[in-house]
């Protein structure tokens, strides 16, 4: 097998006063902290023709059709079909607006005003330039790995003990996230090559008053590999599930006082001083894990096996139970659609956007949107002896909430310890909590998400993909 990484930086010249997508008032950018990447790894099996292609950009999320116009350009000019193709967002904070809903800097009111009509005045000539980008990166990984030397490859999860990491709704739950990577290792000199780096938490080190362009804390996990193995070694990060999961800058640890008042865990004012302790120490235990993989766990050679679930989502409210959130939230539900879906779905019929923030069906009364679930299941074997394993890589189209995550990887195919999942891939829906949130807790998330019912549908889907690969088996 062979394997191949790169990098290309996606920072415009242009990126004073552009504005920073990921919180409300929405800042224009007056500086930079670090640049941004797409971060690239291409697969290549001894047997297969076909490659395997995992790509992770600094943005805080991307549509659907922008993935797509991105993987048809790779395509058309390279042949690798759309659906071996994977396009991730890290989901900084403090990267530049690919979606629809930061194009006016200010207050609450702008930011409804983007959600209107932000996919009128967004920068696509800013999208092209980095589909363009993006398409220079996958050939020069196809020409880095024609020339280069076989690997092997192994992989490997790990619980991060220490207190980095808080869900945010629920801090009582103390919660931890296991660091997984999937390392390479030259075949004729053991040489490590590159790992592909898996962690949970949101990347949000960098308070809400930052104005200057950073990759957060994934771009500092990439550079500390680097740094620290004088770049012989790449590195790719994917945030796993993280939907409720934030890094622990300045709220403390104190679970049960934070339980009782989680303002602190909201307010936090994290500085570029936390997005590097956070960055070095998770580079700096990839590297550790990677280093610490006996040479007989490596395998020399792999299959792979691409399966994609596209399925529909229906904006509709969930009305099972009634709780004091639920006035709160129907009201909500209807203000988005009557207004806040409708009315760009009715302007997009008069004068079609190139890229919208979710990829609409309007059916009368009725308003869905079509998502997709990537599923890629790697057999990794040797020649040499009879051991095989394998390792299974989830693409979710949004920030999946901690317990909705745990039911995906326990339900894998390939079990969660060889299990990894990707959020907010390929496409973003929104938060995907599960109902009893919704019912009982409520919150902003329910606002920035399609609807109310997006974790359920994911969730479901994951399962109906799993129940149709095990049926193909038998």
């Amino acid at each position: 097998m062979k394997v191949a990484f790169g990098k290309i930086i996606l920072t415009p010249k242009d990126y004073i006063g552009r504005n920073l997508a990921g919180y409300v008032p929405v800042v224009k950018c007056d500086g930079i902290l670090d640049d941004i990447y797409a971060r690239g790894v291409i697969f290549e099996s001894s047997h297969q023709t076909e490659n395997l292609l995992i790509i992770s950009l600094d943005f805080l999320k991307f549509s659907m059709k922008l993935s797509n116009y991105i993987k048809d350009k790779i395509y058309n000019l390279y042949k690798i079909p759309q659906n071996q193709i994977l396009l991730h967002a890290t989901h900084t904070h403090k990267s530049l607006d690919l979606g629809n809903e930061y194009g006016l800097a200010g207050n609450a009111l702008k930011f409804i005003k983007n959600l209107l009509f932000g996919q009128y005045f967004s920068d696509n000539k800013y999208k092209i330039w980095v589909s363009n980008q993006i398409v220079i990166l996958v050939g020069y990984l196809l020409k880095q790995i024609k020339k280069g030397e076989p690997c092997k490859i192994s992989w490997k999860k790990e619980t991060i003990q220490e207190n980095i990491i808080i869900n945010r709704r629920h801090p009582e739950i103390e919660s931890k996230s296991q660091l997984g990577i999937i390392s390479f290792r030259g075949l004729s000199d053991d040489k490590l090559i590159g790992i592909i780096i898996n962690f949970g938490t949101h990347p949000t080190t960098l308070n809400n008053t930052v104005s200057k362009l950073s990759a957060d804390y994934p771009g500092r996990v990439c550079a500390r590999v680097e740094q620290e193995t004088n770049d012989e070694v790449s590195a790719a990060f994917f945030t796993a599930h993280a939907g409720d999961l934030n890094p622990i800058t300045t709220c403390g640890d104190d679970f049960k006082t934070l339980t009782e008042d989680m303002s602190p865990i909201y307010d936090q004012m994290g500085t570029y001083k936390h997005t590097k302790k956070i960055g070095y120490f998770l580079g700096d235990k990839a590297l550790e894990i990677a280093k610490a993989i006996p040479s007989e766990d490596y395998h020399t050679d792999f299959d792979f096996t691409a399966y994609n679930q596209f399925f529909e989502i229906p904006f509709e409210d969930y009305k099972k139970y009634w709780t004091s959130n639920s006035l709160k939230s129907r009201i909500l539900h209807i203000i988005k659609k009557y207004f806040l879906f409708r009315l760009p779905i009715f302007m997009a019929s008069q004068n079609p956007p190139n890229f919208t923030s979710f990829n609409f069906r309007y059916h009368g009364h009725k308003i869905f949107t079509k998502t997709q679930i990537q599923y890629f299941i790697l057999r990794a074997f040797s020649n040499s002896n009879n051991k095989e394993k394998s390792l299974s890589i989830t693409a979710i189209p949004g920030e999946l909430f901690e317990e909705i995550g745990k039911k995906i990887l326990k339900n894998s195919l390939t079990g969660a310890e060889n299990s990894f999942i990707f959020q907010n891939s390929n496409d973003w829906v929104g938060y995907l909590f599960p109902l009893k949130e919704y019912i009982l807790v409520g919150g902003y998330e329910p606002a920035a998400s399609f609807s109310p019912l997006t974790g359920a549908y994911v969730q479901n889907n994951f399962m109906k993909l799993v129940h149709k690969i095990k049926n193909s088996k038998q």
